[in-house]
């Protein structure tokens, strides 16, 4: 089994820290690149402003409509190195992960994003891999394609931290389902703390 594979799975069993452990021991076997920075990294400093963009953008339109689930994307970062984000897309309905056309389909969309800090040294690395055309170094591709999945896995990890905070809390979205992932990536997290 492929290790992107066996992610998917874990994330498919709200297994976030077994994943996580996992990508960064198998990113560890490969011969070390800069790539490796994200080894013990995370993103849990922006559990703060992150309950507190999904509790405005609840807030903002809760009024609207009836919210079922509310979808996150971060932006496509591995070719968009100069910003890392995320938007958040409200529903009127929430269909699961069975078939994902249902995500295409949303009634509304934050007007600004959240910007994703703290992978700064990260960015430079992706940007340097781009622009100088490292991606044609097949080793060095297959270390970058782990980096990317410990990326999203951090960014999942960073959203089940502000679910539970919203639990303990009992904010008003708290109970809404929460699916998460990055551009182009189907490894999709059902946030469940």
């Amino acid at each position: 089994m492929e290790i992107s594979d066996k992610l998917y799975q874990l994330v498919a069993e709200n297994e976030i820290d077994k994943a996580i452990e996992i990508a960064e021991n198998h990113l560890k076997s490969l011969p070390k690149t800069d790539f490796h920075k994200i080894i013990g990294k995370n993103l849990l400093h922006l559990t703060n402003n992150l309950t507190n963009y999904i509790s405005e953008f609840y807030n903002n339109y809760k009024n609207e409509f009836d919210f079922k689930a509310i979808y996150s994307e971060m932006n496509g970062f591995s070719i968009n190195y100069d910003l890392w984000f995320i938007d958040l897309f409200g529903f009127d309905k929430c269909e699961g992960l069975e078939d994902l056309d249902w995500l295409g389909d949303y009634d509304y969309s934050t007007e600004n994003s959240l910007k994703i800090t703290g992978f700064e040294d990260l960015q430079n690395v992706y940007q340097d891999y781009m622009e100088n055309e490292k991606y044609n170094d097949k080793e060095l591709e297959k270390v970058c394609e782990v980096c990317e999945l410990l990326i999203i896995l951090r960014l999942q990890e960073l959203f089940r931290e502000s679910k539970k905070i919203a639990i303990e809390e009992k904010l008003d979205w708290s109970e809404i389902p929460i699916f998460v992932t990055a551009h182009d990536y189907e490894m999709i997290y059902d946030v469940n703390p």
